[in-house]
């Protein structure tokens, strides 16, 4: 039979299901864990707002206000938790740190008969980590206490009882502030208000997130290091990105743009032009079907406005085609000086003439429809400026036009300038085309031309075999440019490349089988001509060396005996089969009169034991 309860707490506006279920067993005389214990559950579950806990004490007479579980995180499949309607990563709402605003537990204790830590509650919007401020007292959130455990985190009475004085005394009290439009917004998606701007459409979490981002980006425009912004400093960030994403897209898209005209040029990157922007959106929060719209904006911008090419990184992914070119691209491509460049682009209509404050590398243009006339533009190169344009020394220049990787574009005698840089750029685009930015060269990687060279192949093959989609392990160096940045996989480049293994034996294997040590011996023997091997191929090393086929084993055996194979063929002990050798005066075979070791001539071993 159910227990009547002597007594139940005050109502709190947005209390959390665990805050008034600890406060419920307070004033009941026992612990929060112990009373869902003995209503049939566990207080753990309880804090997962789990369906089965709540039904399970009403059955034994406890039922509480239906509203609790409206602002409290209720497990919603995975790692999600739902707040008045609204998903967040359960790493996100359910952190170690506890806030609250010192005012409202205050009024907690003036107004009500409970004593001090039985009155005051956690409220569910202040687990939000993106409120920041009371909008009741105009006062922000302040840290209360840290436990990683759920149940004891959990347990406000427990860790109210130890700080209830301070708060009472105002010892935890800070500045008050006036809310911003952020504070207001969010406040109102919580509450459920209606919708009254763009940002409203979106995911709360992911529109929140995306306002601290953007903000923190903005920073630069004020010339301030987010670095220089205290934790407690955090809403003005909010409230900066705010201001702009709560306009719309075309708002954002202008602000991206007002900060891309603070980098020398898009070689700067994205990722220093936008940095945490860029980062977040680009790995974190990648495969988060809530950042799509924000993502799509960036990568929007950049495609419109950001000269990429083969070798670089979009949005966490290479970028396999050139869509712009700016000035400064074009002439690299084409190894023309950039404003002779700049001049013949603007006299072809292409781009306007330069200006002061114009920027070449932002100054963009169609790289497909522009494509013909660049190509009138390339003038041919010598082979060292060549060599230079592609980012290749000389010599892995000239092993590359060796394998037919490069060819002259002019055929004509006596004249140096017959390569042609257009060639040159596609080569590099093919190589890099889907390779992965490298910040610093993996172990087990190596640059193309030093894995050929470790597997004593010519480089084309391996160009070859990248072309083909056969190495998958290709890398791009970043601070490097062109040949230079490549590199290789060198595991995949000898699974693709590599020869298999000789079927012979190594000398030093052969030497260990017959007894014949040290493997000195047999090479100076085999140098001797004394004893047979075949030079093959080492499939690691691709380097030419003695090994001992079945035919020069054969051979060998015919002919020689050692202790070991000795005591094989004759089922006696070496020691004393050489102790018989000796009186029978038999010795070592040595030939030229040198000391080969207890190498014996068949013939003469049979003759003496038979």
């Amino acid at each position: 039979m159910p227990l009547p309860l002597s007594r139940q707490p005050d109502l709190v506006p947005r209390e959390t299901v665990a805050s008034h279920v600890s406060r419920l067993a307070a004033l009941n005389w026992i612990d929060a864990a112990t009373f869902a214990a003995d209503k049939g559950t566990s207080f753990l579950r309880i804090i997962a707002g789990d369906p089965a806990a709540f039904e399970a004490m009403t059955a034994l007479g406890v039922t509480l206000p239906g509203d609790l579980l409206d602002w409290s995180p209720v497990k919603s499949g995975g790692a999600l938790r739902v707040l008045r309607g609204h998903a967040f990563p359960a790493k996100v709402i359910l952190v170690p740190q506890i806030r609250g605003c010192p005012v409202c537990l205050r009024s907690d204790a003036v107004g009500s008969s409970a004593p001090t830590h039985i009155a005051m509650a956690l409220r569910g919007h202040w687990l939000v980590p993106h409120v920041t401020l009371c909008l009741d007292h105009h006062h922000p959130l302040v840290p209360l206490w840290r436990d990683p455990q759920p149940g004891s985190r959990n347990e406000s009475v427990a860790r109210f009882r130890e700080i209830a004085d301070e708060i009472l005394a105002g010892r935890l009290d800070q500045e008050t502030r006036e809310p911003t439009d952020f504070d207001l917004w969010i406040d109102a998606r919580l509450s459920g208000t209606a919708q009254v701007n763009w940002l409203d459409a979106q995911p709360l979490h992911a529109a929140a997130t995306f306002c601290h981002l953007l903000g923190t980006a903005l920073l630069r425009l004020e010339q301030v290091l987010p670095a220089w912004v205290r934790r407690s400093d955090r809403w003005a960030l909010y409230q900066m990105g705010f201001e702009v994403a709560s306009q719309g897209e075309e708002a954002i898209r202008n602000a991206l743009r007002r900060l891309q005209k603070l980098a020398d040029g898009p070689q700067d990157g994205p990722k220093k032009v936008f940095p945490l922007l860029y980062d977040r959106l680009s790995h974190d929060y990648r495969d988060d079907p809530n950042f799509k719209p924000f993502r799509r904006i960036l990568r929007n911008h950049l495609v419109e406005t950001w000269p990429f090419g083969p070798g670089d990184e979009l949005m966490g992914e290479p970028v396999t085609e050139r869509r712009l070119h700016s000035v400064r691209t074009a002439a690299q491509a084409t190894d023309i000086d950039q404003r002779h460049m700049r001049r013949m682009l603007a006299a072809a209509g292409i781009v306007a003439e330069a200006a002061e404050g114009t920027c070449d590398g932002w100054e963009t243009f169609d790289a497909a429809a522009a494509q013909p006339i660049l190509d009138d533009l390339t003038a041919l190169m010598p082979a060292n400026a060549f060599a230079e344009f592609i980012g290749a020394s000389r010599s892995q220049f000239d092993l590359l036009v060796k394998d037919g990787v490069l060819a002259p574009a002019l055929d004509a005698p006596g004249v140096k300038a017959v390569w042609s840089p257009v060639r040159g750029r596609a080569l590099l685009d093919g190589l890099l085309s889907r390779a992965v930015p490298l910040a610093k060269v993996p172990g087990g990687w190596e640059h193309l031309p030093k894995s050929a060279q470790r597997l004593k192949i010519g480089s084309g093959a391996i160009v070859t075999a990248i072309r083909e989609g056969r190495i998958p392990g290709v890398g791009r160096l970043e601070g490097v440019e062109g040949y230079a940045a490549v590199h290789v996989n060198h595991a995949d480049v000898t699974r693709v490349l590599g020869a298999e293994s000789p079927t012979a034996q190594s000398i030093e294997i052969f030497a260990k089988l017959v007894g014949l040590l040290p493997p000195s011996r047999l090479k100076r023997l085999i140098k001797a001509g004394v004893i047979p091997a075949t030079r093959l191929q080492n499939p690691k090393t691709r380097a030419f060396q003695l090994y001992i086929t079945a035919e020069d084993a054969a051979a060998f055996h015919r002919r020689y005996l050692t202790p070991r194979t000795l005591a094989q063929e004759f089922g006696r002990s070496w020691q004393s089969l050489t102790a018989e050798l000796r009186t029978k005066g038999i010795r070592p075979y040595s030939p030229l009169g040198e000391d080969f070791g207890p190498l014996y001539l068949r013939a003469d071993v049979v003759s003496a034991l038979s």
